[in-house]
Formats: structure tokens, sequence, C-alpha cells
């Protein structure tokens, strides 16, 4: 049975552990959906490990031949003060705009 490996992303003394698996399932999502939030990850409530993560997910789709998706990270204010992290796939989602509004209709809140 294969060891699941585990990378570590240090910043500013913050040592931050993303899974592989958890990289190889956002991939799907973005093939899927063109996009990931905090709904599929509860740990991108954390901006710099949605960062790092992002940083993860680049690196791997660069890995795989035949697949270069312009994947892109953003966050965004809703009202209430309430700021939220989604990863996207620019080709398949089109805008920021458009990431918005998904990203604002996945974790139920308004957009400015």
């Amino acid at each position: 049975m294969p060891v699941e490996t585990k990378t570590k992303i240090h910043e500013d003394s913050k040592k931050l552990v993303i899974q592989d698996s958890d990289v190889k399932k956002a991939m799907d999502l973005i093939r899927a959906n063109g996009y990931v939030t905090r709904e599929d990850f509860k740990q991108m409530d954390d901006e710099e490990w949605a960062e790092g993560f992002d940083k993860k997910i680049i690196a791997s789709f660069l890995k795989v031949e035949g697949e270069d998706p312009y994947i892109y990270f953003e966050q965004f204010d809703f009202k209430g003060g309430d700021i939220d992290s989604i990863i996207f796939d620019m080709d398949r989602v089109g805008t920021r705009d458009h990431a918005l509004a998904l990203l604002a209709k996945t974790i139920h809140q308004e957009a400015y």
C-alpha cells in the first residue's frame, strides 16, 4: 500500500502541511467544475494555506502532459466583512467576476 507523502511549505516560520491526496482531489474538482473553495477544503479558511495549496496545484498540473490550465488564486470580500478564497481555472471560469459569482453561490454569500 503506498504511503501518502506530505508537502511542507514554510512561510514566516508557519509550517503548512498540504496532503498530496488533497492536491489530487483539487485537480479532479478543477477538471470537473473549474474551481475549488472552502466548501471542498475547509483549510482554505487560512489564506496562507490557500496560497500554498494554489502553488502546489499549479506545480502538479505542470507535471501532467497535455494539461496546461491557467490556475488562479483569488480572495474576495463579501458583505459583512467576510473574505473568502477560490482557486479556479481561468480558461474555464473566464473572468474574475464569474469566479466571484461562483464563490458567492457556493458559500451562500452576497457579493458587493
